[in-house]
């Protein structure tokens, strides 16, 4: 039998993700569900899509920053004058290699899903970037609620009868940037756990987290540790 992991926001880190799928010895039987946030910030963004879109139990959901990234090189001419915020575009046409597959990654980046229904044996799972409301309730869904809502993790409550996970707002910002390294973050009633561990800022304590539904064992990997 395999496990379900849920990890969020790697942003270009390849290197933490190649070691955490070590960590948790990850296998053809596992699942692995990915909330967005694959690219900018980190050195590496190719490697994280590569290895992400050509695995065949690897589940991507769409990231703010997937979606801007796209909506920015299909509607930008002149992307020297206009050049995209934040680093994954110059990354990408730095080499020869990975400048050819822009394309090809932009049009897998659009194709991902917004959000994702997963039901285990133990509970029902709601999967999302930013925010699950809408997802039970077709009339209130918005791509930028997906993508950017934060007011779940404002309210630190998710939807009754669910459990909710998400990324997007790096857990060190919820526990007031502690002294510490960063960890997954539940809710208090246990209806919302936030995955996003800030891997691209070692500076506040950030690394890559990956939880693990079945067990709820929670996994790390960052630059300055493996604890």
């Amino acid at each position: 039998m395999g496990y379900t992991y849920v990890m969020s926001d790697i942003h270009g880190m390849a290197h933490l993700l190649k070691r955490m799928l070590e960590k948790i010895r990850f296998s053809d039987e596992d699942e692995l569900y990915i909330l967005g946030d694959m690219i900018d910030r980190g050195p590496d963004p190719a490697g994280v899509l590569d290895l992400v879109s050509q695995s065949g139990n690897i589940t991507a959901l769409r990231g703010n920053h997937e979606d801007s990234f796209a909506e920015w090189y299909e509607n930008v001419e002149d992307k020297a004058e206009n050049r995209y915020y934040y680093n994954t575009y110059d990354v990408l046409t730095g080499s020869a290699e990975t400048m050819v597959r822009i394309p090809r990654y932009v049009n897998w980046m659009k194709r991902l899903p917004l959000y994702k229904k997963l039901k285990t044996p133990e509970a029902c799972y709601l999967l999302a970037h930013a925010s699950t409301e809408g997802i039970l309730q077709f009339w209130k869904r918005s791509k930028d609620g997906f993508l950017w809502d934060s007011s779940m993790v404002d309210r630190k409550r998710g939807i009754p009868g669910y459990i909710s996970i998400v990324g997007h707002v790096p857990t060190f910002i919820i526990r007031g940037y502690p002294d510490e390294p960063a960890r997954i973050w539940r809710s208090p009633d246990g209806t919302l756990i936030d995955v996003d561990c800030g891997a691209a800022f070692a500076y506040c304590g950030g690394r890559l987290g990956c939880l693990c539904l079945e067990t709820m064992e929670e996994f790390y990997v960052s630059e300055k540790e493996d604890g």
